[in-house]
């Protein structure tokens, strides 16, 4: 990690995590999904963003956290993941920090049995924990293909 990287930070089910900038393409505000059939559970559907389909799937999902029911408070993020872009559900956006290498703590230290695959490190900021997701590791190869085929 270079000396210092930025972060643009977002809460789902008060979790606060932090995806870096540079895969984040933009940030719009909740619109109407429209499902597929036989999609898996995390997948929500489509939106169309300037004429542009873009699948969106939900972190709440793929975290296996209790379903909501989504608002207008609720984003999506358009990020690159593992070369693609897909929009991405959040509850919340709350800031773009700046970290700093010694403000950021390894995933290998996470005690056993936290899912750390997704996870890049911990960022100390203020009294803060912010857990560093490492966007490219997201979905699953399956889930890509998945992804690929709608």
């Amino acid at each position: 990690m270079s000396e210092s990287q930025q972060f643009v930070i977002f809460s789902v089910n008060d979790q606060i995590y932090g995806v870096e900038i540079l895969k984040i393409k933009e940030v719009v505000s909740y619109q109407k999904i429209t499902p597929l059939p036989n999609m898996m559970g995390f997948i929500k559907g489509i939106i169309n963003l300037r004429g542009i389909i873009l699948p969106v799937f939900d972190l709440r999902e793929k975290f296996k956290l209790p379903e909501t029911t989504y608002t207008s408070f609720h984003a999506i993020m358009v990020m690159e993941i593992s070369g693609r872009v897909m929009g991405v559900v959040v509850d919340e956006i709350s800031d773009v920090v700046e970290l700093l290498a010694e403000e950021v703590q390894d995933a290998s230290g996470l005690p056993p049995g936290i899912q750390a695959e997704y996870i890049k490190g911990i960022g100390k900021k203020e009294h803060e924990l912010i857990v560093l997701l490492d966007v490219d590791r997201l979905l699953s190869s399956e889930e890509l293909e998945v992804l690929d085929a709608t």
